[in-house]
């Protein structure tokens, strides 16, 4: 019988323990790629990396462009890849982009993402999710806080904390925007969460976040 090293949802209180895995796995066999040492080092200690300009300007029109059409295209679409606004129409995440045989297949595998991935991992990478977050201005709702390793770990199945996260942000992130923020150091623990999980959770988890 396996034993699950980071349960979470089966009891009345919220824990934090120790991470049982490596934050930056150092394998010599994937050791060439983008980052150096200090990058590696900077990532064990705090949990993220940020790049800027690692992209140039017209490879981020043709993305913002992509993100238009990307919109246009699904905006009536009824589908369990796209998810909408729960108090109105309005796109919030679109899933799966890596699977449109065009111009998102080709950026999930850019070498800038992929070598970098294969750095921190220390091994061949592959993708177990992607997205486009949307969050219209003054429309969009909320992102709670949250792990995304808990709610892969505990409603799809992933084993351990080995993965990491690649966002390329279209939008300044200012205080007053939405931004996207992260917790320095908060890879080091693993905290479970109380209660259950609902019956099919994800159905409605990605509108408003109850549980994780």
């Amino acid at each position: 019988m396996t034993t699950d090293r980071y349960p979470s949802r089966h009891q009345a209180e919220a824990s934090i323990t120790e991470r049982k895995d490596p934050v930056a796995y150092r394998n010599p066999d994937f050791s060439e790629g983008p980052l150096t040492k200090a990058d590696e080092d900077f990532y064990d200690e705090n949990g993220y990396l940020l790049f800027e300009n690692l992209f140039e300007p017209d490879e981020i029109k043709a993305m913002i462009r992509e993100l238009k059409q990307t919109m246009e295209r699904n905006q009536d679409r009824d589908s369990v890849e796209v998810i909408k606004e729960p108090e109105s129409n309005d796109i919030r995440t679109v899933f799966e982009i890596h699977k449109d045989s065009g111009f998102f297949e080709s950026l999930a595998q850019n070498d800038r993402i992929v070598q970098a991935a294969q750095q921190l991992l220390g091994s061949e990478v592959y993708i177990t999710q992607s997205r486009i977050n949307f969050k219209p201005g003054f429309k969009g709702k909320e992102f709670y806080w949250h792990s995304d390793f808990e709610t892969w770990h505990v409603e799809d199945g992933m084993p351990d904390m080995r993965a990491v996260s690649c966002s390329i942000v279209l939008t300044d992130n200012y205080e007053f925007n939405g931004p996207l923020m992260l917790v320095p150091g908060s890879q080091k623990w693993y905290i479970s969460c109380p209660g259950e999980t609902p019956k099919d959770n994800y159905k409605s988890s990605l509108q408003k976040q109850e549980s994780g």
